[in-house]
């Protein structure tokens, strides 16, 4: 009996369906042919053999595969009007296939719906069926030309196709696992089969279950339900960084936490985990002493998945396995994914554990080594290399990179430099300008000077001062770089090849950032100045004509909707607000930005202090972790009010190559348990004493020993804070379950 992966033939049905219209494709490689049928009620034939020919052959040379020979495959091309038409002739097309060729055959299947295609479908009954993921963008037909877009769609779908069915065969000789046994998401379904060979040769029970929830027998039930979520550390350093900053990517933070959890364990004397990573010691004293201890529990199993990582780092090193290479870089995407049939959140809590304090180690080696942060989280670190100089800033960081190489503890962590920055205005993630570098800097054009303006902030001003605001802080890192440019080739020309010893060259770089300081001073005390002063007085006179209906319209893409603060007052005074807050970001030049701010704060007559001078980040933040695409398996925390990209009604995977909607169901849901969650959480807190801050002990007495009143851990208002963001997003969204739990919880009828 042969497996699926000797089978000696196979054939690709492609599907795609839009309002009606509707192709089939349905390609043959041991007969070489392609047989396309077009669902149309209209009349129009826009697809030819010559055509689908042309198509096939460009998506071969795209991939680098060898294309056929000219006629080598003979293309079909029929039109029906209704899908069941269609449906008759796919029958028939198969049906003939199997009485041509014998043999075992495998049917890949790539629609929308693989259920739906096999109820239409019956001679598909006859073959094992093996189904590919199907991006959404495939059925998104344009009014016009449809026809030749979806064929060319199909076309690249057929060139594809061998490839994909020979890495899955690949990948279930990897896992020994049946080909038509992998779900979807074949990289969790497979890290569950190995975890749990793992898990069983260890002579330990299977916590196997579909909801997310580990089914451990009714032990540690409770501390699942009520335990707290676990967030991503962001440490953000806002201000001006006028010379060279790099984005650093890292990779594989969760492997090297794992695989260095016993070391870090050392460090702390034990206290982070509270077991040793490497022994089994102790387990009869886990039993009897700490049987409901969270990081106990889940001790052994911790141990397994250690041994299995290491496992897979040695197949993926030694042999160069893609699969198990697949595995380290989706460690941690696997272990907080609930679709994961072996997801433990204690399991997850603790190396999320580890890895906090490997994240904390890094980024102080990186201040050891003179780096200074700007920004950092589990995804990517940015840094300012402290150097004017483009080049001396890559050769900074290449040999920063090499001395991390060199640490035991960072050994399996890759920093990946993404992005280097000339100038950079920082305030935090979603609110940060720079001056980019480019590979030809050499040549750089004084005209050619890119800078990008991603301003989350600048949203929530109308839309005809969002122009001025760009400007201003586009003219605030520019001019100071153009300064300092011109001042570097200036010394550059002097020096005539003559070199300085490093004493002067420090004390030369000193004064020369002194001098930037004095000039970019001078300049806010009168190009800026003068030029805010223009934008307030045109923007008082201009926007008292805008009509309230107007006023609203200024706002871009459902801003206040979201925030559900947006300032409905002076639009002057938001802009002066704005502006300053991001000006003064450098410390160097803050107190003439707040001198010119008390001078614009004057002439809209506020003071200085008052409290509706006083800047507040208009936009509330709320992060949805661990957000996976359904086609490219890409994991990333998604900021659901403050990323610009996910405003619109459809929400889509930022992977360029890929641009799937994300499964609008499955994120109401993940949202309905957060706010469940947190619900929870709020009924069942903590008393603290109002004085000194302890947490209430004694369940009967109602003062603090220190004679204090106890008073709720979380405010209401706090809380009905929270509850809101999540209210303005279902409205938003049009999430009728999260809007109805939401409003139910604020009291809202």
């Amino acid at each position: 009996m042969k497996t699926l992966g000797n089978c000696d033939t196979s054939y690709l049905l492609n599907f795609s369906v839009s309002e009606g219209r509707a192709i089939f494709v349905v390609y043959f490689p041991a007969s070489r042919t392609i047989s396309v049928v077009v669902v149309n009620s209209y009349q129009n034939k826009d697809l030819s053999p010559s055509f689908l020919e042309k198509q096939f052959r460009d998506a071969c040379q795209a991939l680098s595969v060898e294309p056929p020979p000219r006629n080598g495959i003979m293309f079909k091309v029929e039109y029906v009007g209704l899908l069941k038409d269609a449906e008759k002739i796919l029958q028939g097309t198969i049906n003939q296939h199997r009485h041509e060729h014998h043999g075992p055959t495998i049917a890949v299947i790539e629609c929308p719906n693989a259920h739906l295609m096999k109820s239409g479908l019956r001679a598909l009954d006859d073959f094992p069926c093996v189904t590919i993921p199907s991006n959404a963008r495939d059925c998104q037909y344009q009014v016009l030309g449809w026809q030749q877009v979806a064929a060319r769609i199909g076309m690249q779908r057929c060139a594809a196709s061998s490839q994909w069915l020979n890495e899955r065969i690949s990948l279930s000789r990897y896992a020994h696992v049946p080909l038509g046994n992998f779900e979807l998401d074949w990289l969790i379904y497979m890290a569950d089969i190995i975890f749990s060979r793992a898990l069983r040769d260890q002579q330990q029970v299977l916590w196997i279950s579909d909801d997310g929830i580990p089914d451990l027998g009714g032990i540690n039930e409770e501390d699942t339900c009520f335990a707290d979520e676990v967030h991503q550390p962001v440490l953000t350093y806002p201000g001006a960084y006028r010379k060279v900053t790099v984005e650093l990517k890292i990779h594989h933070l969760a492997v090297d936490a794992l695989l260095k959890s016993n070391q870090v364990n050392e460090m702390e004397g034990g206290a982070l985990l509270g077991f040793e990573p490497d022994t089994n010691s102790g387990a009869h004293a886990f039993n009897e002493q700490s049987g409901f201890d969270e990081a106990t529990s889940c001790a052994p199993a911790f141990r397994v998945l250690k041994q299995l990582i290491q496992r897979c780092l040695t197949d993926a090193v030694t042999s160069g396995n893609v699969y198990a290479d697949a595995i380290l870089q989706h460690l941690y995407r696997w272990l907080c994914s609930p679709q994961s049939k072996l997801h433990d959140p204690a399991l997850h809590r603790l190396l999320h554990k580890v890895m906090k304090k490997v994240f904390a180690l890094l980024l102080a080696e990186l201040r050891k080594l003179g780096a200074t942060i700007v920004f950092a989280n589990f995804s990517k670190v940015i840094i300012d290399t402290g150097k004017f100089d483009l080049s001396a800033a890559k050769a900074y960081c290449d040999s920063l990179l090499k001395a991390l190489q060199n640490r035991d503890l960072f050994e399996w962590i890759e920093l990946e430099p993404l992005q280097f920055w000339h100038s950079l205005l920082f305030m935090d993630q979603y609110n940060y300008g720079g001056i980019p570098a480019r590979a030809d800097d050499s040549t750089h054009d004084e005209s050619e000077v890119d800078i990008i303006s991603s301003w989350n902030i600048a949203e929530y001003l109308p839309k005809k001062i969002q122009d001025y605001f760009v400007f201003i802080v586009s003219q605030f890192l520019y001019i100071p770089w153009n300064y300092a440019r011109k001042q570097a080739a200036i010394r550059s020309s002097l020096q005539d090849g003559n070199l300085c010893t490093p004493s002067i060259t420090v004390a030369a770089a000193e004064t020369f950032e002194s001098h930037l300081t004095e000039y970019l001073k001078g300049q806010i005390s009168s190009y800026f100045t003068e030029k805010l002063l223009g934008i307030v007085r045109d923007t008082v006179l201009h926007m008292k004509e805008l009509s309230k209906s107007e006023n609203e319209k200024v706002t871009s893409l459902g801003m206040s909707q979201l925030s559900g603060n947006v300032s409905k007052g002076d639009a002057a005074l938001e802009f002066i607000k704005h502006v300053c807050a991001v000006l003064a970001l450098d410390q160097n030049v803050q107190h003439d930005v707040l001198v010119m701010r008390k001078n614009l704060l004057k002439y809209v007559r506020v003071r200085e202090f008052a409290p509706e001078a006083e800047f507040s980040d208009p936009c509330p933040s709320f992060i949805l972790p661990n957000v996976i695409c359904s086609y490219c398996n890409d994991c990333r925390d998604l900021d659901l009010c403050r990323d610009s990209a996910l405003l619109a009604q459809e929400w889509r995977c930022a992977v360029p190559q890929c641009g799937q909607p994300y499964d609008r169901e499955v994120m109401e849901n993940a949202l309905l348990q957060i706010v469940r969650q947190r619900e929870r959480l709020y009924h069942l807190q903590d008393l603290v004493c109002i004085r000194c801050r302890q947490v209430k002990a004694a369940h009967l007495a109602e003062q603090c020993a220190c004679a204090g009143s106890y008073r709720c851990k979380e405010d209401v208002t706090e809380f009905h804070r929270k509850m809101q963001i999540f209210l303005n997003l279902a409205v938003h969204q049009k999430f009728q379950l999260l809007q109805e739990c939401t409003s139910w919880i604020l009291g809202i009828r």
